[in-house]
C-alpha cells in the first residue's frame, strides 16, 4: 500500500513538474515547438531531456553503508548524506552543456530517476505519460506563449511550476 501511495504522488508530480517546466522551455524556444511538431518522434528525447532540465525530484537522503571517498571527501558508515539531483544533472564533468536545452543530447545520462538500488519504481509510468502527453498535445497547439509570471514551489523536495499561465492556439 506505501509503495502505491508513494508512486501515485511522486508520479503526479514529477511528470507535471516535468512536463510544465519542458512547456516552458518551448515557449522560451519556439523553434524547438516547431521542430517537435514537424518531426513529432522526437518526443522521448524531448521526455529525457525535461526530466534532466527540470529535475524535479530535488533530494533524497541517503545513508553510508560502508567508509568511501567521494571527489576526495571521506564519507564514514552509517552517516548520512543528500543526493542533490539538479546538482547533478548539470555537472559539467558528466553532462557537457547541462544548462542548454537540449533534445539532441546523446547520450542522456540524467539522474532523474535515481541511479541502481535506488532507480524510481515508477520511471517507465512517467516516460510513457510525458511522451502520450507530448505525441497528443503538440499536433494540436499551433503556438503558446506566456499570458502571465510563472510561480514556482517553495520546496526543497518535489518541486517545479506552480503555475504557467499560457495562451495557446489550436491547429
Amino acid at each position: 500500500n506505501g509503495q502505491y501511495i508513494a508512486m501515485v504522488t511522486a508520479g503526479h508530480d514529477t511528470t507535471s513538474a516535468t512536463a510544465s517546466g519542458t512547456l516552458l522551455k518551448m515557449i522560451e524556444q519556439p523553434e524547438l515547438l516547431q521542430r517537435l511538431q514537424s518531426d513529432i518522434s522526437l518526443a522521448p528525447n524531448l521526455v529525457e531531456e525535461g526530466v534532466l532540465y527540470i529535475s524535479p525530484v530535488r533530494h533524497f537522503m541517503r545513508q553510508a553503508l560502508v567508509d568511501t571517498e567521494l571527489r576526495g571527501r571521506q564519507i564514514k558508515a552509517g552517516e548520512r548524506f543528500m543526493m542533490c539531483f539538479p546538482s547533478g544533472n548539470r555537472d559539467e564533468e558528466f553532462i557537457p552543456n547541462a544548462d542548454v536545452f537540449d533534445i539532441d543530447r546523446k547520450p542522456n545520462r540524467h539522474l532523474g530517476f535515481g541511479h541502481g538500488g535506488h532507480m524510481c519504481i515508477g520511471q517507465r509510468i512517467a516516460r510513457s505519460e510525458l511522451q502520450i502527453f507530448w505525441e497528443e498535445l503538440l499536433p494540436r497547439l499551433k503556438s503558446v506563449e506566456l499570458a502571465g509570471e510563472p510561480k514556482y514551489l517553495q520546496t526543497n523536495f518535489v518541486g517545479g511550476l506552480k503555475s504557467l499561465p499560457i495562451k495557446f492556439k489550436k491547429a
